[in-house]
């Protein structure tokens, strides 16, 4: 509310915005009831897309020289998240802390989150509502004591700490009557004297927006991250390696010669290259390496804990790419937790540490099972797995006539059965194949693994990878496991080319397989394994199956031959 209070002593209000304050008020001034400033944002809400809708404020206004945007985000635990959104955005960072209340543990969360984004060069405290405590110089030393300790023991640090009474306006534009013991500046005296640091790293990029192809001309429309070029600079696109020269540069429908610290212009080429939505362009000077590793700093949001393993979605300024955590400094990872975690990618992405271009570093976390967003983060390290090694796929003859069978089902719902009685088949055929079978694997390849959720996709993900190394040698996986999670399933598909992949659902109703039960699971759980699917834990019904055997309906070798059919 201090800030709101300075756009309207400043007189930062659009003439209906004041009438609008004043209207709404009106029945609040009747009853004596001061004026309640923080209407001003009501109907200002901005929709940011990330994954999900996230509700935070802006406003734009001027002090000085210098024109500021706020960016309002509620303080209450439960949205800690808008505020970890808001936080992405922020150069300055204002604190209020209620005096009358103190240094409470949301205060802690949110010094934790101002100090984890570099982007962040300054940050404020203001002790609110001092006039609740009559501006007692006692109950501000109080709190500021209460504050310096946690952050000394934190390595914390911030620029000022302000007593103020954001109703009252004390010490926003001018030094407050009511507390003669604070000797510093008023709040916009330090707000306009602040200067933000610039990035003067020379490894930026442009990210490409969008591509329009009108009037007969390719506009290459960009957002550069810390980087300056002219007409003439020959660009590279890091994804495919193709370079191209500037013919032409637009500010809006200005034609320039150069671009310097312009941060959106468009671009036309002399010769075309390959460009999408979200490549990267860079100099063709600049050395850029791609990674698929990473340490990254992380605040989880989502109300489920992380699931170690589990796909998500990784979005990234210029590109999204499926992938994992492997490691996190904390056991547990809950809500509102922040952590040091160790992400692995699927496909390698052009991208940044925070100490040498922060956009490029930044990236939220979404569940795809659920479609939220579920963490927010910046990378700190890249990780090299071998990037400067070489892939070559194993030779083979046969590779695009086979696909990766991937039964899934039920305990006892009949996978291994068909399995074999299909590999009879591709015997007689003269088609190369290979039996995964999960309970063979689990007592070979992935005998350290449990049968905990994170331990079952940790499971699918060895046996994916399996059925992918078997296909380029040219060799048809039949995988018979469980594999319950539809994240895990989509994980596996998504390593394998167009067709090479046919997940296929052994439909059998829970009651069926338990009056099969030829392991014995479903009578003895208590006894060896306390999490199995269909009773302990779900089981994800396929939403995208290429086939589905009803085997309450099918003979063995009816299922068979329908399996054939897709091969």
């Amino acid at each position: 509310m201090n800030s709101i209070k300075i756009i309207y002593e400043t007189c930062n209000l659009l003439e209906d915005q004041s009438e609008y304050l004043s209207k709404i008020n009106e029945r609040f001034l009747k009853k004596g009831i001061e004026i309640d400033y923080s209407l001003l944002l009501d109907g200002l809400i901005d929709e940011k897309e990330q994954g999900i809708t996230i509700d935070i404020a802006f406003k734009y206004f001027i002090l000085g020289n210098t024109q500021f945007t706020l960016i309002d985000s509620p303080g209450h635990k439960e949205y800690t998240k808008n505020m970890a959104n808001a936080a992405t955005f922020a150069d300055v960072a204002l604190l209020l802390i209620d005096a009358s209340k103190g240094v409470t543990p949301q205060t802690k969360k949110h010094l934790k989150i101002i100090n984890l984004f570099p982007n962040i060069k300054h940050k404020i405290v203001c002790i609110n509502k001092m006039d609740k405590v009559d501006f007692s110089k006692e109950a501000y030393t109080e709190v500021k004591k209460s504050l310096d300790s946690y952050m000394n023991k934190n390595n914390f640090e911030v620029d000022e700490i302000i007593p103020i009474s954001a109703a009252k306006g004390d010490n926003i534009l001018n030094r407050s009557s009511n507390m003669k013991f604070y000797t510093g500046m008023p709040l916009y005296d330090i707000l306009t004297n602040f200067e933000l640091k610039k990035n003067n790293k020379k490894n930026g990029s442009s990210i490409v927006k969008f591509i329009n192809n009108d009037s007969g001309n390719r506009n290459i429309f960009v957002e550069n991250n810390n980087i300056d070029y002219k007409v003439g600079d020959i660009l590279k696109n890091v994804y495919t390696n193709e370079t191209t020269k500037i013919e032409s540069i637009f500010d809006k429908d200005k034609k320039i010669k150069s671009q310097k610290n312009i941060k959106n212009t468009t671009l036309q080429f002399k010769n075309q290259i390959s460009i999408s939505k979200g490549d990267s362009l860079v100099l063709e000077s600049q050395q850029v390496q791609l990674s698929d590793a990473y340490k990254a700093k992380i605040i989880w949001t989502g109300n489920e804990e992380l699931i170690k393993r589990k796909r998500y979605l990784f979005k990234f300024q210029s590109k999204s790419e499926y992938g994992f955590v492997s490691k996190s400094t904390k056991k547990r990872v809950n809500k509102n937790s922040i952590s040091t975690f160790t992400i692995e990618l699927e496909n390698k992405l052009h991208t940044d540490t925070y100490s040498s271009n922060y956009h490029l570093s930044q990236f939220v976390i979404i569940d795809p099972e659920i479609n939220l967003t579920v963490a927010f983060g910046y990378l700190n390290q890249n990780l090299d797995r071998g990037s400067t090694v070489i892939y070559n796929k194993l030779q083979n003859y046969q590779k695009n006539n086979l696909k990766c069978l991937w039964l899934t089902g039920l305990p006892a719902s009949g996978k291994s059965t068909i399995a074999e009685a299909l590999g009879k088949k591709l015997y007689k055929l003269n088609i190369p194949f290979y039996i995964i079978d999960g309970d063979n694997i689990r007592s070979t390849l992935n005998k350290d693994l449990g049968f905990t959720k994170e331990d079952r996709i940790e499971n699918n993900r060895r046996i994916a990878y399996l059925a992918k190394i078997l296909i380029d040698s040219g060799v048809l996986p039949i995988v018979a496991t469980i594999s319950p999670n539809e994240s895990s399933r989509n994980f596996a598909r998504s390593l394998f080319e167009n067709n090479q992949f046919a997940l296929i659902f052994i439909n059998t109703s829970l009651e069926t397989c338990k009056k099969r039960d030829p392991k014995n699971l479903y009578n003895n759980q208590h006894k060896k394994v306390k999490n199995i699917t269909g009773l302990h834990s779900n089981y994800d019904i396929p939403k995208n199956a290429d086939l589905i055997l009803e085997t309450e309906k099918l003979s063995i070798n009816q299922s068979v031959s329908q399996i054939l059919k897709i091969i």
